[in-house]
């Protein structure tokens, strides 16, 4: 038995403690230096800088005053300086994460913030690996244009830039941008200065497979196009429900899954995917109830995808159009939310020959011109594949959403559950008396102790 009191973990090699203190904030692994002699500059063999400024931060519980906070955070400062600079620098810098919150105190003692930049441009390097920075700020402050730099780093994999609480970076324009190895790319409140900063930004990143970006300002008005070309890449995901009367073109023949959400948006475009997996398009155009979205090259590039989600608001398509959508051959799964025509519904179930699940989300139908016209011939897949139909919908259906749910229900030949969330007791009995192609089991999902069926 080995003795109780043996320090086993300074008998560990110095690869393997710096290894362990990596995963603590960097000030708290500097404070591991008062050990012993052995402990002294293990610290900086971690070849990582995770810091946050937070604690710098005034609070009204504390009741710090301001000359304190402005000591403080001097102190954080100089840490980090010394850090990246002075005698106990931590070379090479592998993994920098960065989370900082700009408030008065540093307004008053810098009225900018040049050491932010100087921080990244020092370990913009071809060592570094993962980028991670986050900044908020609660006074005014000028935006920050990232160093070219930090867009030449060979090795680096992971790149998250993220303003918190209004857009505090932003890109100039890319010349040169040389990111050979990155593959996850993820931009939160970033602004970009012209139309050509994000499809350089791309041209210079050949093995990406992941891009997240949830812009977030109205300067985006000026941009007419957003281009996201990308041989290598696997996941696209944009998010904004305020947009801009712009253009989004998607070229990428790798993509495998598509997560689209845009309430303001003139067009978009994408070429075929042979790989889509799932797409889920939460999209509406810039022009109320008079928008129109070409169908065309709307779903063109979608039309290869396993499981889609869609929602449209106030967006209008065309009867001609919807009469010539692309055939969905791969596509098993439907899920389709706020919906401004049931046309559209009666045309998608057409021409997906082989969907499985179809799910109608709450408040699936909104307010407009709707009718229900029975598709013909019945779609192949009510005949074939139909397995599941859920329908979570809020109290008081219409006449035509009725219609549509008795349609499935009887024109269902291998339909084998139809799950239902609303309470409309009318309903209900019209669901149990109706006849039914098959064996169909109707579960009524809000009744105790998981539902009563038929």
């Amino acid at each position: 038995m080995m003795d109780a009191e043996q320090d086993r973990i300074s008998n560990l090699s110095d690869d393997v403690l710096a290894h362990i203190l990596s995963f603590l904030e960097l000030r708290d692994a500097f404070k591991t230096m008062i050990l012993s002699k052995r402990w002294e500059k293990v610290w900086t063999l971690t070849h990582s800088i995770n810091l946050n400024n937070k604690s710098c931060v005034r609070r009204f519980d504390q009741r710090l005053s301001l000359d304190k906070e402005i000591r403080r955070r001097t102190t954080f400062i100089n840490f980090i300086n010394g850090v990246l600079f002075g005698d106990n620098m931590i070379f090479p810098v592998k993994a920098f994460t960065l989370s900082y919150y700009f408030g008065y105190a540093d307004f008053i003692r810098y009225r900018h913030s040049p050491y932010l930049i100087k921080w990244i441009d020092a370990v913009s390097t071809n060592d570094l690996e993962k980028f991670d920075f986050s900044i908020s700020i609660d006074c005014t402050f000028p935006a920050l244009n990232m160093p070219p730099t930090l867009f030449q780093c060979q090795n680096l994999v992971t790149l998250s830039l993220e303003s918190i609480n209004r857009v505090l970076i932003c890109f100039d324009i890319l010349e040169t941008v040389c990111l050979l190895s990155l593959k996850y790319l993820r931009l939160v409140k970033v602004r970009f200065e012209e139309e050509n900063a994000l499809k350089n930004l791309l041209s210079g990143c050949p093995v990406l497979e992941e891009l997240y970006m949830e812009p977030g300002d109205t300067r985006f008005k000026s941009i007419p196009h957003f281009y996201f070309i990308s041989p290598s890449l696997k996941i696209l995901n944009w998010k904004r429900e305020k947009g801009f009367r712009g253009y989004f073109v998607v070229e990428a023949p790798k993509l495998e899954h598509l997560h689209f959400v845009e309430h303001s948006m003139l067009g978009f475009s994408m070429s075929v995917s042979p790989s889509l997996v799932s797409v889920v398009m939460d999209i509406g155009s810039s022009f109320g109830h008079h928008g129109h979205i070409s169908v065309k090259k709307l779903f063109q590039g979608i039309s290869n995808a396993q499981k889609l989600e869609w929602s449209t608001h106030h967006t209008f398509m065309a009867k001609v159009e919807l009469d010539n959508l692309p055939e969905f051959c791969n596509l098993t799964h439907l899920k389709i939310g706020s919906c401004q025509d049931l046309y559209f519904v009666s045309s998608i179930i057409q021409h997906s020959p082989h969907l499985k699940h179809l799910i109608f989300d709450k408040d699936h139908f909104i307010s407009g011109p709707m009718t229900w016209m029975p598709p013909v011939p019945v779609p192949p897949c009510l005949i074939t594949h139909l397995e599941t139909v859920e329908i979570i919908a809020p109290e008081g259906q219409t006449s035509y959403e009725i219609e549509l749910i008795l349609y499935l229900l009887h024109m269902g030949k291998v339909l084998k559950k139809m799950v239902v969330t609303f309470s409309c007791m009318d309903l209900r009995r019209k669901l149990w008396e109706s006849p039914k192609a098959g064996g169909c089991k109707i579960v009524f999902s809000d009744f105790p102790a998981g539902g009563t069926s038929r």
